[in-house]
């Protein structure tokens, strides 16, 4: 079941995030980095911001009455449409349409929107993932994210 998410799911937003941050990224991202940047961008105060930003906002998908992934939403600086910001689904639940399921409910929520979506290039999975769904890549960044240099594809889907 995909819903939008309420305050009261923060805890299992960040367990999801913990998970799927140290699956995704172990041989990315410095563990230094991975910490730094869940603290400052996942702690509470920071998802309970995230929860009511519209247009977009933070969607679950509950398995059994458990949060077993989340996307967010959040408009672009300039206007140009909608970023997916954040979709992380628990590794022993992915490849199983989660991630799917939650791109389709927020693409229906917004119809009209264009899509962005920032993607750690080397993170093979997520590349394959937004190509599956017409994103098409835009440019290459080299984004330093404390004190790392990382590098990333931006995507677009209109």
């Amino acid at each position: 079941m995909i819903r939008k998410a309420q305050a009261a799911d923060i805890p299992e937003v960040q367990a999801v995030a913990r998970v799927a941050w140290e699956h995704t990224y172990k041989k990315i991202m410095k563990p230094a980095t991975r910490s730094h940047f869940l603290d400052e961008f996942y702690n509470y105060n920071a998802l309970y911001k995230a929860l009511n930003i519209q247009p977009g906002g933070i969607w679950v998908a509950e398995q059994q009455g458990r949060v077993v992934g989340f996307i967010q939403v959040v408009p672009m600086l300039d206007r140009s449409g909608l970023e997916l910001s954040r979709l992380y689904v628990l590794p022993h639940y992915q490849r199983q349409g989660i991630g799917q399921l939650l791109l389709n409910h927020v693409a229906a929520e917004y119809p009209s929107s264009s899509w962005w979506a920032l993607v750690e290039r080397d993170d093979n999975s997520a590349v394959e993932f937004y190509r599956k769904n017409d994103f098409e890549q835009r440019r290459d960044l080299i984004l330093n994210i404390f004190g790392e240099d990382l590098n990333f594809l931006e995507f677009f889907r209109k």
